[in-house]
């Protein structure tokens, strides 16, 4: 079916395909979203709630979209915002990469699941970035060939099915970093950002997910697998699974935010600075795990964003 302005009568917000009974009965979902906001936290934020009006009259004003979920927050909160407005003209996708961690994974699955009482469809997409060279052989500008992938493949479906165009969590923090490839691969392919063109920064956004009740509003950042790999270092779907497995093994010990930075026999072990004692503490753990994995050594660092960078000399 293809969804175009304007759309079928009975997938308009507003019908009962587009939201459920208690949207409708607070006066629609515009509403109902603008009213979550103003009497949760975001309360105390007239501006963020200036941007987040805004946000509404973007998405509502697309008709139709189909959206790139990750599993994180920005893309989630998106969707829950999306969802409600557009109902079944709301399609989100989530690539099936070896460099999507499992969390990530199933953080989708779980915002699909509150999306699809709107009537939004998700689905799962096989993408073959590692099949790429420019991308595997690790350069800086890795990000630019996976989202000439992940967006090329959205933007396919989209215009196979009769979808208006394709949207992004990408916010407005992430505008002012000068690191994000991935993005002028979005703008060469035409996806929108509303986040961003709302103005809404990483802070007020999650202000607001809690407000709307978004699951996972304060979860840490996430990245994909392949951030774990020095640049120039060849990234293969086995050394991804190494780390997914290594972090997923953390993650039981205990640890909030984890990064396993993937130096071949060595792996650099990153958490939030507060737990570094803790990591240190366990460090006969920490071995064990990664010593069944094929790490000979480790060394513990505090977690700054940063990725792997290059390889050590």
């Amino acid at each position: 079916m293809h969804y175009r302005e304007p759309p079928p009568e009975s997938l308009r917000p507003g019908t009962a395909t587009a939201a459920p009974a208690a949207l409708l009965a607070a006066g629609g979902p515009r509403r109902a979203l603008l009213e979550l906001a103003r009497s949760g936290p975001a309360a105390g934020d007239p501006v963020a709630i200036e941007r987040f009006e805004r946000l509404l009259d973007i998405v509502g004003g697309l008709g139709s979209c189909v959206l790139a979920l990750s599993g994180g927050i920005d893309s989630s909160f998106l969707l829950a915002v999306a969802s409600p407005l557009l109902g079944r003209r709301c399609l989100a996708l989530t690539a099936e990469s070896a460099a999507v961690p499992a969390w990530d994974r199933a953080d989708a699955a779980v915002a699909a699941g509150e999306a699809s009482l709107h009537g939004a469809v998700w689905r799962t997409i096989p993408t073959k970035e590692l099949d790429d060279p420019r991308y595997a052989h690790n350069p800086r500008s890795r990000c630019y060939f996976c989202k000439l992938e992940v967006y090329g493949a959205a933007s396919a479906i989209g215009k196979a099915e009769g979808y208006a165009c394709v949207i992004d969590g990408t916010n407005a923090s992430d505008t002012q970093r000068h690191d994000r490839p991935g993005m002028t691969a979005g703008s060469e392919l035409g996806v929108r950002s509303p986040l961003a063109e709302a103005g809404i920064t990483k802070e007020q956004l999650r202000v607001l997910a809690r407000s709307l009740g978004v699951a996972g509003w304060d979860k840490p950042a996430s990245a994909c697998l392949a951030s774990r790999i020095p640049f120039g270092e060849l990234i293969t779907a086995d050394r991804l699974r190494r780390v997914e497995a290594a972090e997923l093994a953390l993650r039981a010990l205990g640890f909030r935010q984890v990064r396993v930075r993937d130096f071949g026999s060595h792996a650099r072990v990153e958490v939030e600075e507060a737990e570094l004692v803790e990591l240190q503490n366990r460090s006969t753990d920490v071995q064990t795990l990664l010593g069944e994995l094929g790490f000979e050594n480790w060394s513990p660092a505090a977690y700054s964003g940063n990725g792997a960078g290059d390889s050590p000399q």
